[in-house]
């Protein structure tokens, strides 16, 4: 298996075109964090870096120290492989197109994604909300008040902030905290209404949905086989900031995330919206689409009690949720904890230093292929690096 990290991809989905070129900040990403699937893949599998990275040493260090580790492979040496099956981080046009190229340029044998159009709509806000008011049927104890309003025009979207304020408004294809605009006031001002309108000219429409005081965010993880059925992989403990950008995960074991969910919401319901939820995404998904899938959720108070927004967002894709959930599984060690973090920044070689740093000040101590304690990076780290992403694990 061939695994392939192409970020941004709600966008690519939205845009549409194979000749889609993702915002500079994406791409660096992209190429900076390319061997980021190497931490849930398989061993015996690849994972295809940019062919700028210059991680040879780096790399080497990973796979001698984790040798459960896949791979890593340039487009250069992608013709000495056959029989190969395609993963992508998310299946969008543009992402299956050069794979094509590559294909047909190289004679490759490899096995790539077909796009359907069902994934427009399945990569959406939109089916999100779908899946929420059939999980709200179903359990009673889930608040009505929290399914959004998708409205597609500049009047829409005010009437529909004068029922729902505090308000948040999103774009339909937008994650990770991004697309969001979360309202100073009832009365949307100038500024606003620029940045609506951005929204509404770029993807048609927006949901509009009460802002809400959150507690805590998790997610579900589950695992589609394109024929039908669905099984859940896991939960995944993350935080935001208070405007939703993602900031990183915790490496807990199952039970700890567990015991610290049902601290403020009983276990039965979440049973019984993680039953839901399976039936739910069988039906809609499951014959569709072969891969993982990510459920965020929120946990969130009012009026003094704790309550669970069962389906925030719905990620067709990888995503860092899982990534962390199989690095805590397969290469922590037992006892420990920590924290996985994707770091920017913007100053020329301060990701570099940073990095050498926390190298010095954490080292890590490593048994048997797992981190017992200390400071780890998931991709190589240059002077040219703007982005990394890494472990902090204490024991």
């Amino acid at each position: 298996m061939i695994h392939y990290f192409n970020p941004g991809h709600e966008t690519a989905v939205s845009n549409g075109s194979i000749y889609y070129m993702p915002p500079a900040n994406v791409a660096r990403m992209q190429k900076d964090l390319s061997f980021l699937p190497a931490w849930y893949a398989q061993t015996g599998d690849y994972v295809l870096i940019d062919n700028s990275v210059n991680s040879a040493a780096c790399l080497q260090y990973l796979k001698e120290t984790f040798p459960g580790l896949p791979q890593a492979i340039t487009t250069e040496s992608l013709n000495h492989l056959s029989g190969q099956e395609v993963t992508l981080w998310g299946i969008s046009p543009q992402a299956i197109h050069f794979f094509t190229e590559l294909k047909d340029k190289h004679s490759l044998d490899v096995e790539i994604p077909s796009w359907k159009n069902d994934y427009v709509y399945l990569n959406s806000r939109e089916a999100a909300k779908d899946c929420l008011e059939k999980v709200i049927e179903e359990i009673p104890e889930i608040s009505k008040n929290l399914i959004p309003c998708f409205c597609k025009s500049l009047h829409e979207v005010e009437d529909a902030v004068n029922i729902s304020y505090p308000a948040l408004i999103k774009a339909p294809y937008s994650s990770s905290g991004r697309g969001l605009l979360w309202l100073s006031a009832p009365v949307i001002n100038n500024k606003e209404k620029e940045i609506v309108h951005g929204f509404l000219k770029k993807q048609e429409q927006v949901s509009v949905e009460r802002a809400l005081h959150k507690v805590s965010d998790f997610s579900m993880q589950f695992l589609c086989d394109g024929k039908g059925s669905i099984s859940f992989e896991g939960y995944s403990f993350f935080e935001t900031s208070s405007k939703g950008a993602y900031s990183g995960n915790y490496l807990y074991s199952q039970d700890k995330i567990i015991d610290l969910i049902s601290t403020k919401i009983s276990p039965a319901l979440l049973e019984k919206v993680k039953s839901s939820l399976i039936n739910i995404l069988k039906e809609k998904y499951a014959h569709l689409y072969k891969g993982i899938m990510g459920v965020d959720m929120m946990i969130y108070e009012e009026n003094g009690e704790y309550m669970l927004h069962p389906c925030v967002e719905i990620n067709m894709r990888h995503n860092m949720g899982y990534l962390a959930l199989k690095v805590q599984k397969n290469y922590l060690y037992p006892s420990s904890e920590g924290k996985f973090l994707i770091e920017y920044n913007s100053e020329e070689g301060m990701t570099y230093r940073k990095h050498r740093e926390m190298q010095q000040q954490f080292s890590p101590q490593i048994e048997n292929g797992r981190i017992i304690k200390g400071y780890l990076s998931l991709c190589p780290v240059s002077e040219q690096s703007k982005y990394r992403a890494y472990i902090l694990v204490d024991n």
